[in-house]
């Protein structure tokens, strides 16, 4: 399998513990299709039948930490509304015993969007780390595997020659701003994109079942009550900080190898 550096980040593995330097990673290719989450009115989180945006107990964080992807097995997974289930199969692309043991729990910010069609990257950073969510959600949560921040996706463009990186990180990242043809830059010249919509973390802070997800049009999207859509899934982890490289240069044709 083949990840990609997101970059260096000073993460705590349990909540008030100390920080430490670590590399976060997501996965190249996605996994497949799913929902976000589809619990029915009443269970857990959820205040409708369209689910809930609270990530500490989603279906798809479930499927991640501690179902069939987690262990690399064959059986069903949520799909549809009110808890409905599907076949799903995950014994070639769920994580190997060896992968599991270079990763490390991390305390991940869940603060929910206040806009979710146009702000810069900077205001999702700041959206991101805050704490504005739904009534009643949780602002962090600890656990392993994790998906992509909105401000991931934008801080990963390099720009190009008719928009300058400078310029894509100050222009709004919805469909007025980078979905736009003229801003092209800004995603095709992104290694985060894909052609593939797939999902974040991050919740609208209005609504109890929207999420954030990042659009195959080139930007960053979402809207009320789409935890129950189909969108890809590229698992998104936290190295543990005594990982190293055992081999490789980094490059597309000879990519790092880890190791412990």
């Amino acid at each position: 399998e083949l990840w990609r550096i997101i970059g260096v980040f000073d993460v705590a593995s349990t909540e008030g513990g100390a920080l430490e330097k670590r590399l976060k990673i997501i996965r190249n290719e996605g996994i497949g299709g799913s929902l976000w989450d589809n619990k029915p009115l009443g269970v857990g989180s959820s205040d409708s039948e369209y689910g809930s945006n609270d990530w500490t107990d989603s279906a798809l964080m479930e499927v991640l930490n501690n179902g069939h992807y987690w262990k690399r097995t064959i059986g069903l997974c949520p799909s549809g509304q009110n808890g409905a289930t599907k076949n799903c199969d995950f014994s070639n692309t769920g994580l190997t015993e060896e992968s599991k043991k270079l990763i490390g729990d991390a305390v991940w910010n869940l603060g929910g969007t206040i806009n979710e069609k146009n702000d810069t990257i900077k205001k999702y950073y700041e959206y991101e780390r805050g704490t504005a969510v739904y009534e009643g959600r949780t602002t962090i949560w600890t656990g392993k595997i994790g998906l992509l921040y909105p401000s991931d996706f934008g801080y990963a463009t390099s720009g190009g020659s008719t928009t300058s990186r400078n310029e894509c990180l100050n222009i709004r990242v919805g469909s007025s701003g980078w979905c736009a043809s003229s801003y092209s830059d800004c995603y095709s010249n992104n290694y985060l994109y894909s052609t593939t919509t797939y999902w974040s973390i991050t919740p609208l802070s209005y609504n109890s079942s929207g999420v954030m997800d990042i659009h195959n049009a080139g930007c960053i999207s979402g809207s009320r009550n789409n935890v129950i859509g189909n969108m890809y899934i590229r698992p998104t982890i936290y190295l543990k900080s005594t990982v190293i490289i055992t081999g490789g240069d980094g490059s597309s044709t000879n990519p790092y190898t880890l190791g412990i």
